[in-house]
C-alpha cells in the first residue's frame, strides 16, 4: 500500500464520517463465486464507545492477565494460534492501530477463540494490512515488533495487548517506548531476543507479503478475513460441510452484530478451498 493511498484514505475519513459505500466488484475471482463475499459496514469513529489507550477502568495488569488467560493452553507458532491439525484456517488481516480491530478483539474474538480455536476446529493466522497507521515506517515497525514476538511463540500475546491498549488513532503513540512497554507485559518474552529479531529483514518481508496478499484478494479494510478449509475436511466430506456451514454462519453473525455498532469501514469475509499462503 502506497503512502499516497493511505493519506487520501485517512483524509477522506476525517473530512466526513458518512462516506459513500463503494459498489461491489462484479468481477470476483472464480474461487470466490461459490461462497458469497460478505461486505459489512463498520466504523472507525465510535470514539465514545471504544475509548482509547488502556480500556476505561482496566489497568495494564488486568489487560495482561485477561490476554494470558484467553490464550492459555492454546499452541502458538509464529503468527499462528491453534492446533496445526485444525481443519479450518482463518487468516485475520489487521492493523494494530485500527479501532475496529480493537472492537473485534474485545467483544468478539474471545468467543471465537473459546468455541473454535481452543476446541481444535480452527487455527488463526495473522496478516498485516495497513489502514489506520498513516505512517508506513511506523506501520512496519509495530507489525514487525509483533512478528518478532512470534519468534518466541508470543505473537498473539503481543498483538492483543497492543490492540487492547491502543491510543488515539490520530496520535503518533506507537513509539519505541510504547512497543517496549507492550513487550514487558508479554509473559516469558525474552527482551534481548525480541529486540534482535526485530532487525531480521525476513519479518519486514512478512509484513509486506501480508499487505500484498490482502490486496490480491480485494481485502483493503481491517479487520478482514479469509477462510480456508483443509486437512480433516478432505477426509470427512459430510462432517466438513456441516462444520464449514456452521463456522461461516458464526462469522456472518459476528460481522452483522459488529455492523450495528459501526458504519464507516468495510471489512470483508471471503472463502477459499486452496492452501494459499500456507507456510
Amino acid at each position: 500500500m502506497s503512502r499516497a493511498y493511505n493519506a487520501k484514505r485517512k483524509a477522506k475519513r476525517q473530512e466526513a464520517r458518512a462516506s459513500i459505500r463503494p459498489p461491489p466488484n462484479p468481477r470476483q475471482p472464480r474461487w470466490v463465486a461459490l461462497v458469497p463475499t460478505l461486505i459489512i459496514a463498520l466504523t472507525l469513529a465510535v470514539v465514545g464507545f471504544l475509548g482509547f489507550g488502556t480500556s476505561a477502568g482496566v489497568s495494564k495488569q488486568q489487560v495482561a492477565q485477561e490476554v494470558t488467560e484467553l490464550l492459555a493452553g492454546i499452541p502458538q507458532r509464529g503468527s499462528v494460534l491453534g492446533s496445526p491439525k485444525a481443519p479450518i484456517t482463518l487468516w485475520m488481516y489487521g492493523d494494530l492501530k485500527c479501532p475496529t480491530v480493537k472492537l473485534f478483539v474485545e467483544n468478539y474474538l474471545p468467543s471465537l477463540i473459546d468455541t473454535w480455536v481452543r476446541t481444535g476446529k480452527v487455527k488463526l493466522d495473522y496478516r498485516s494490512l495497513e489502514t489506520d497507521t498513516s505512517n508506513e515506517d511506523v506501520f512496519f515497525r509495530q507489525e514487525i515488533a509483533a512478528l518478532a514476538a512470534g519468534r518466541q511463540d508470543r505473537m498473539w500475546n503481543f498483538a492483543l495487548t497492543f490492540v487492547r491498549e491502543q491510543g488515539d488513532r490520530l496520535a503518533d503513540y506507537s513509539t519505541e517506548e510504547f512497543l517496549s512497554d507492550i513487550a514487558t507485559q508479554v509473559p516469558h518474552l525474552g527482551s534481548a531476543q525480541w529486540r534482535g529479531d526485530r532487525t531480521d529483514a525476513l519479518l519486514s518481508r512478512r509484513v509486506a507479503f501480508g499487505v500484498y496478499s490482502s490486496h490480491s484478494h480485494g481485502l483493503r479494510s481491517t479487520p478482514s478475513f479469509l477462510i480456508s478449509f483443509t486437512g480433516q475436511a478432505v477426509d470427512r466430506p459430510v462432517e466438513a460441510a456441516s462444520l464449514r456451514k456452521e463456522f461461516e454462519g458464526t462469522l456472518s453473525d459476528v460481522l452483522a452484530s459488529l455492523q450495528k455498532e459501526a458504519d464507516e469501514d468495510f471489512p470483508t469475509l471471503k472463502t477459499t478451498d486452496s492452501h494459499l499462503f500456507e507456510r
